[in-house]
């Protein structure tokens, strides 16, 4: 049997064409009214990034453990309940969305203009500057961006998540993969510390880091939170298709693979 690990990555690419080619039906198919560019602009940059991130994810299998591949799927868990919140009221949260990140951004240009003064530097990096300021003034002025140190939408991601009807996602996604992406004890002390065997140590741990290998659960999972994604947006914005979700076409090819393996071991 051809290798299993090359038929899985061909399998992969073909699931990364599919979302691809998803997206961009969705996108060209939903009308605009350019008088709210907002909307679509929040939107769809959202589902580009859940794309985009799963993409780089099962394009390298080394990022497929439990050291790593948590904070990934952290990302797409936050990524998904701001989505869910924003459409609750598409208008008013993709506005707060956006001003919020531009506050960030002249945020970081003032922090960055005070080291490059302190420096010395700052004249040589004018033009880098200017350039980031252009950024803002392309959609905002700057001197009317206002900063917000608080969270982008004023409440908790668990308020969020409840008041999107997805708390449940937020308690066995968002939550779990928390503890690995804020590297807390619950996390560090069974990845990265190894119990000693010498029974006069009384159980004291040391340094260390747990070899794991390639787990394609975790492929499954960042899939089936860009689906989770797909069918979130294909019922807010009335979307449909008769075609299956990559999701659903990606599970099939795995599991005729598999037969396909299994058979092959019998002989």
């Amino acid at each position: 049997m051809k290798n299993i690990n090359e038929k899985i990555q061909n399998i992969l690419n073909l699931y990364i064409e599919d979302i691809q080619f998803e997206l961009k039906e969705r996108w060209n198919s939903w009308e605009k009214d350019l008088n709210t560019p907002e909307i679509y602009e929040v939107v769809g940059g959202i589902l580009a990034r859940q794309i985009t991130i799963t993409e780089h994810l099962l394009s390298c299998s080394s990022l497929w453990n439990g050291h790593i591949a948590p904070m990934i799927l952290r990302g797409l868990a936050d990524n998904y309940i701001n989505l869910a919140w924003i459409l609750e009221d598409p208008l008013e949260r993709s506005r707060k969305f956006i001003f919020f990140g531009l506050g960030q951004e002249k945020l970081q240009i003032a922090h960055q203009k005070k080291e490059l003064e302190s420096s010395g530097n700052l004249e040589e990096n004018k033009v880098y500057i200017e350039a980031m300021e252009n950024w803002i003034n392309s959609q905002r002025y700057v001197f009317l961006t206002e900063v917000n140190l608080s969270k982008w939408s004023e409440i908790s991601v668990r308020k969020m998540a409840e008041e999107a009807g997805c708390i449940d996602f937020y308690n066995y996604v968002y939550q779990p993969f928390s503890v690995n992406a804020h590297n807390m004890w619950n996390h560090i002390a069974k990845y990265n510390l190894i119990e000693s065997s010498n029974p006069l140590h009384k159980n004291f741990r040391r340094p260390g880091k747990f070899s794991t290998d390639a787990d394609f659960h975790y492929v499954d999972l960042a899939c089936k939170y860009v689906n989770k994604m797909l069918s979130l947006y294909d019922l807010k914005i009335e979307f449909s298709s008769n075609r299956l979700y990559p999701y659903e076409k990606l599970h099939n090819a795995i599991n005729k693979l598999s037969e396909e393996f299994s058979k092959d071991e019998e002989e």
